[in-house]
């Protein structure tokens, strides 16, 4: 959990060792039904995050946490560790919080 003058931040991390060798195989990261109910049920008085980190690179989603991730969109949305530091910086001390971005579907960079 990050705190911020801006807003509170929980975020669940998961890794994975390796990326799968089909583009269109799906990572096995490993988040139970449990846990991504309370990133849904936490996202609403507050920011929820998933954070899947891969090797050097990461993803975040915001939203649709029960959602498959291939390894193609590893590789076309994935962040690096100081742009995941950045987004959470954004997000906790300016209050930049952008649903649906975040590497949700769209943006490498927070907005």
């Amino acid at each position: 959990m990050y705190c911020g003058p801006a807003s509170l931040l929980f975020v669940e991390y998961k890794f994975v060792k390796a990326l799968p060798k089909k583009d269109t195989t799906f990572l096995n990261h490993s988040l139970t039904p449990l846990q991504s109910q309370w990133l849904e049920r936490i996202n609403g008085p507050s920011h929820a995050a998933l954070i899947i980190g891969v090797d050097n690179a990461a993803i975040i989603l915001v939203d649709d946490f029960g959602a498959n991730i291939s390894k193609l969109r590893v590789e076309t949305e994935g962040m690096s560790r100081k742009d995941v530091a950045n987004w959470i910086y954004e997000v906790t001390c300016r209050g930049r919080h952008t649903h649906g971005k975040a590497n949700s579907h769209s943006s490498k960079k927070p907005a």
